[in-house]
């Protein structure tokens, strides 16, 4: 059974304040937080390897032209007589401009709406490179980020030579972040990436995992939370212990009414089991596999790592990368685990004596805990207790372990 709506209070973090993550106080973007994310700088070689594959399949596009028409044109011109020379070349010189202007405005239109849309181009694709918001760090969008960065390179070709050095070659040394963002991309507000030595920010889980270690590890408390002994309602008849953390806010659940139901001491340990009328539902029973019934399954429990490594749950222990107890952990051992891959939460999942049960309490995670008995997977609610019994398995992440006795 888990805790009922009416059982449950959730304060909430006002986020509209928040904004953009990774800008400074004047709203410019701070590279330390891309960097942060594990995004590497696009290297001016790559960049121009791109630019020469575009330009040569440019080229390619505009053969019909350069190939057809305009000898056609120039060979008209020679002609003793050009009007009758065109007449009779007229059709060549037609249908190969025709040509080459409906492949090269496809391509371009293509180009284009990949770079707003995905952040790539043909030669970025080929080279390992991506086009990201510098701002925002998704995708560039197609009227700035594509449209305005492109007008901006093609107007560099009005100046023949010195433009497109000056804007193409030149001016992402000019930079002052040191990001090689040239006078075009500060126009489309873009920043190139290297995705082979570094994220793909196109890669949403990944990129979705970074963001939250970042804002977990070097910003763990955004802003001062209320207490989780604040009454909801009437202060003197309720008070409230912590069942999950999330981005959201602080899940708590009625402790019960009683003598000690607001004090600090009470706040701080395990609550007991209670009658209905006090608030506490007991923890949801998964279930139970024929050859081994509850009444048999004892309470000590120990919780052995798919690395071997056994760990004793004695008065609880809270599992993560960098597990960090909240208000009525007093007594919960932190277990930090190593996870390269960060599919593990900073604070993963609780494992908790609660009467004569052992439970299994997911903090809030990214990607989620499930128990596995009998064959049969059973995810478990964030902040909603599940009793565990020898021989579950528990899935955090991309890792797991087992429920054994003694």
């Amino acid at each position: 059974m888990e805790f009922g709506q009416e059982d449950r209070v959730i304060w909430e973090i006002d986020e509209s304040t928040r904004g953009i993550e990774g800008l400074d106080e004047d709203g410019r973007p701070r590279p330390a937080y891309a960097a942060s994310l594990g995004l590497v700088r696009a290297p001016f070689g790559r960049r121009a390897l791109a630019a020469a594959v575009e330009a040569a399949v440019y080229v390619l596009l505009l053969l019909p032209l350069l190939l057809g028409a305009l000898p056609a044109l120039i060979g008209a011109g020679a002609d003793a007589d050009p009007a009758e020379a065109l007449r009779d070349r007229w059709v060549l010189i037609v249908v190969c401009s025709a040509v080459s202007t409906v492949l090269v405005s496809v391509y371009l239109i293509v180009q284009l709406v990949l770079h707003g849309r995905r952040g790539v181009t043909l030669g970025k694709a080929l080279t390992g490179l991506r086009s990201v918001n510098v701002r925002t760090l998704e995708r560039p969008g197609f009227w700035r980020g594509a449209v305005v960065r492109g007008l901006v390179l093609g107007a560099s070709f009005a100046v023949p030579l010195l433009g497109p050095v000056l804007v193409v070659a030149l001016s992402p040394f000019f930079d002052p972040d040191r990001r090689g963002r040239g006078w075009a991309d500060l126009a489309g507000a873009t920043w190139f990436v290297d995705i082979r030595h570094g994220l793909n920010p196109y890669d949403a889980k990944r990129m979705r995992i970074a963001r939250k270690t970042v804002a977990t590890d070097l910003e763990d408390v955004r802003r001062e939370l209320p207490s989780l002994a604040t009454a909801a309602g009437d202060a003197a008849t309720a008070a409230y212990v912590p069942a999950a953390r999330s981005s959201g806010g602080v899940l708590g659940a009625v402790r019960g009414d009683g003598p000690d139901a607001g004090s600090p001491t009470a706040s701080a340990s395990p609550p007991a089991p209670a009658p209905a009328a006090s608030g506490w539902v007991p923890p949801r029973l998964l279930p139970e596999t024929p050859d081994v019934p509850a009444a048999q399954a004892p309470p000590a429990l120990r919780f052995v790592l798919d690395t071997g490594r056994i760990i004793d749950v004695g008065t609880g222990i809270l599992i993560g990368r960098d597990p960090a107890p909240v208000t009525g952990d007093d007594g919960v051992t932190p277990v930090p685990i190593d996870d390269p891959t960060m599919s593990v939460s900073k604070t993963h999942l609780a494992v908790l004596p609660h009467g004569g049960d052992t439970v299994v309490v997911d903090r809030g995670s990214t990607n989620g805990s499930v128990v596995v008995r009998g064959g049969a997977e059973h995810p478990l609610t964030p902040g909603a207790p599940a009793a565990l019994r020898p021989g579950d398995t528990i899935r955090f992440g991309d890792r797991h372990a087992m429920i054994r006795i003694g």
